[in-house]
């Protein structure tokens, strides 16, 4: 019978885990807390920025004002792409593409 109940606590202790951190970033803009299943520890994860679709919009439709108006987007992390890394392992553990403001 104890041996049934360690089994129990087992389960009650992933459960635990599963919901207090995230799994996955996809949608997540800024960096945050999640279960790292290939490290199988807690770990907040490493932005890398990149262009995107909305940073090359911008750009067009700003160098119809100026084409030092068309750089601002390359400066701007809101219209930058967002890939989520583990910070230990470089596992990719979430996307968030850019926004068009």
């Amino acid at each position: 019978m104890s041996e049934h109940s360690h089994l129990m606590d087992e389960n009650v202790v992933q459960s635990q885990i599963n919901f207090k951190y995230k799994t996955k970033l996809n949608g997540i803009s800024e960096p945050c807390e999640f279960y790292c299943f290939t490290c199988n520890q807690p770990r907040i994860s490493r932005i890398e920025y990149s262009y995107s679709k909305a940073t090359f919009i911008w750009c067009c439709i700003l160098c119809f004002c100026t084409i030092i108006l068309g750089l601002v987007p390359f400066c701007m992390q809101k219209c930058s792409s967002k890939t989520h890394y583990c910070p230990i392992c470089d596992k990719i553990v979430g996307y968030t593409d850019g926004e068009l403001c």
